[in-house]
């Protein structure tokens, strides 16, 4: 036996052993090459990626900005300097060596290309080898892109009731039919019983959807036969659509005229010119009223119009900025009562705006002669409507709260063209 143990190859096997390490010492070091470093390139990818968005996200929000100048063109480059400073502040500082941030408006790549009012940002990020070096020494390149872009888009929506908790934050009553056509009734009230609530088996509230966050209530002789249209209760609440929208500039707008003449058979025919009126406006009996086109700012005292006179008021949005809680906007009355927002502008689509800090009641009780279109936005009041007979008392209403009457039919008729637009800033790629 001593003599079969001296003849083994003892040398070769100490050989083979050392390749076999070898071996294996390149394959764990790829392993770890491929942990960390694949780490590191899948967490600057990340980051990448995300400076890619918010950088995108800054260059549409320019563009939307100077929309009504550039038509979605960025002549002066505002909008490429907003996205390379957002980039910068995350680290991707546009050297041309370590980062590289390209910004190319209009896209020039992708679903957008070419298209007016997009951004297209693509982050660069040369990364440096570690472990990896065994494989070259050459740095990594890890990119991200993004495209976004902000644009308008029509609200459709014909009633927004905006309060977050109140029972009855939307309640109808009375004998009427109350007809919103053409888009939803939405009531952001978690109240579960009674956010929306129904007294009177005459109480018909008729929309192709009716969203409410919480539930709703049947008082009086109400069924779900009262409710005509597609209910879906515990939805999750809209944000003002509106709250972009600015207050007008009173310093910026003239003082409003008033010219008056006697009309046959009595009463007044008073014509006003756009601007601001002090103490507010104030129209009875048979006055006859002729508001030109424009912007009214009732500088406290409210807005109220009624008795058998007409109210005549195209391509108008009055304004109510009040001090009290008695100088609201009403719009009664017996005579003919015709409002339309204006066409275009700032605001686009708004019949009525009350200071959305102020709780004032808002007040419209129309008959079979009151026409009225477009959006009546109070963001922080209660608004009343009511009518008797078939009559249209506007399009849209989005208010804190909402109390709905009337012996007849009423109808709110959702139309694009003479609504405001909300902004949609987004990514589409």
């Amino acid at each position: 036996m001593p003599h079969l143990r001296s003849i083994l190859p003892r040398g070769r096997r100490r050989g083979a052993v050392a390749v076999l390490v070898a071996v294996c010492l390149t394959v764990l070091m790829g392993v770890v090459a491929l942990s960390i470093d694949g780490g590191l390139l899948l967490q600057e990818r990340r980051r990448a990626q995300a400076t890619a968005d918010a950088a995108a996200l800054a260059a549409a929000d320019d563009l939307f900005k100077n929309y009504n100048t550039n038509l979605g063109k960025d002549p002066s480059g505002s909008a490429a300097a907003s996205a390379r400073t957002v980039a910068k502040a995350n680290g991707y500082s546009n050297d041309g060596t370590t980062s590289v941030v390209t910004v190319n408006i209009p896209p020039t790549s992708g679903n957008f290309a070419g298209q007016d009012g997009a951004a297209e940002v693509i982050v660069q990020y040369n990364h440096k080898r570690y472990f990896s070096s065994v494989f070259g020494s050459s740095d990594l390149p890890v990119k991200a892109r993004a495209v976004a872009r902000a644009r308008w888009t029509t609200l459709k929506n014909g009633i927004i009731v905006l309060d977050r908790s109140t029972k009855g934050a939307l309640t109808i009553g009375g004998n009427g039919t109350i007809k919103v056509q053409g888009a939803p009734v939405i009531v952001n009230s978690s109240n579960s019983t009674a956010a929306l609530t129904l007294n009177g088996s005459n109480a018909v509230l008729s929309a192709p959807e009716i969203d409410i966050v919480g539930g709703y209530a049947l008082n009086g002789g109400a069924t779900g036969n009262n409710l005509d249209g597609t209910v879906d209760t515990g939805v999750r609440p809209v944000p003002d659509p509106l709250r972009y929208l600015p207050a007008p500039d009173k310093n910026s707008l003239p003082t409003g005229i008033i010219t008056s003449a006697s009309q046959p058979g009595g009463g007044k025919l008073y014509t006003l010119t756009p601007g601001v009126y002090k103490g507010g406006l104030s129209f009875s009996s048979q006055d006859s009223v002729v508001m030109q086109p424009g912007i009214y700012y009732m500088d406290a005292g409210g807005f109220s119009f009624s008795g058998q006179g007409s109210l005549t008021a195209a391509g108008v949005m009055i304004y109510n900025d009040p001090t009290a809680n008695s100088q609201q906007v009403s719009i009664t009355g017996q005579g003919n009562v015709t409002l339309s927002p204006p066409i275009s502008g700032t605001y686009k689509g708004i019949s009525i705006f009350q200071n959305r800090n102020a709780n004032v009641n808002l007040t419209i009780t129309g008959n079979g002669k009151f026409n009225i279109t477009g959006t009546i936005y109070a963001a922080d009041a209660s608004a009343s409507i009511s009518g008797n007979g078939d009559v249209s008392l506007g399009s849209q209403y989005i208010s804190r709260l909402l109390a709905v009457n009337g012996n007849g039919g009423f109808n709110i008729t959702w139309n694009t063209s003479p609504l405001p637009s909300d902004r949609v800033l987004g990514l589409v790629e």
